[in-house]
């Protein structure tokens, strides 16, 4: 309908599925045997640009700019929480094209940790919280992400990594009922 508001929640929860659950697959090994590692971190890097980087931060936009969700207090708050994952995952992407130190690298990752748990905490001052939305789920799980990646970059466990893995594929899972709520599915 024309003129009906729409919910760029939905483009962002979307990026964050298909993103998150990519990079879950790879770390636990499903699908990498035999495969390029250059050519796998291509394939990684273009999926967290455009899915997970792009596909976020125009979700972040619109939170700031159009407080899509009626209230300012959580349109900004969802805006930064966007706009902060966008910005990851194109920095992961472009690590993912262009290389670097991977210990450095992880640094990101535990300052990221901090911000989420933060976010983690507004999130239920918000009220964004179970059993109304998995918003907060999503967020512990992220929190438990951040700290796997960073002790398997510094560390190159491949159990810490299969570990970040499942962390990944668990954040895209129980982001999916984000989605189908953000679709107007149900």
């Amino acid at each position: 309908m024309l003129g009906t508001p729409v919910n760029p929640e939905a483009i962002g929860v979307f990026g964050l599925v298909v993103t998150t659950i990519c990079f879950g697959l790879e770390q636990v090994g499903v699908g990498t045997k035999g495969g390029d590692p250059r050519q796998i971190s291509k394939s990684l890097a273009f999926i967290a640009i455009f899915f997970g980087g792009i596909c976020q931060a125009y979700t972040s936009l619109h939170m700031y700019l159009f407080t899509q969700t009626g209230s300012p207090e959580t349109s900004i708050f969802l805006g930064c929480v966007f706009g902060f994952f966008g910005l990851f995952w194109i920095m992961v992407g472009t690590f993912f094209l262009s290389g670097g130190d991977k210990k450095m690298f992880a640094h990101f990752f535990i300052v990221g940790l901090f911000l989420i748990i933060l976010f983690t905490i507004r999130a239920g001052q918000l009220g964004l919280v179970l059993p109304d939305t998995t918003f907060q789920l999503v967020l512990i799980l992220i929190d438990i992400l951040l700290v796997a990646l960073p002790i398997a970059w510094y560390t190159g466990s491949k159990i810490v990594t299969k570990i970040a893995g499942a962390a990944n594929i668990a954040v895209g899972v129980s982001a999916i009922p984000i989605l189908i709520h953000a679709l107007g599915v149900f």
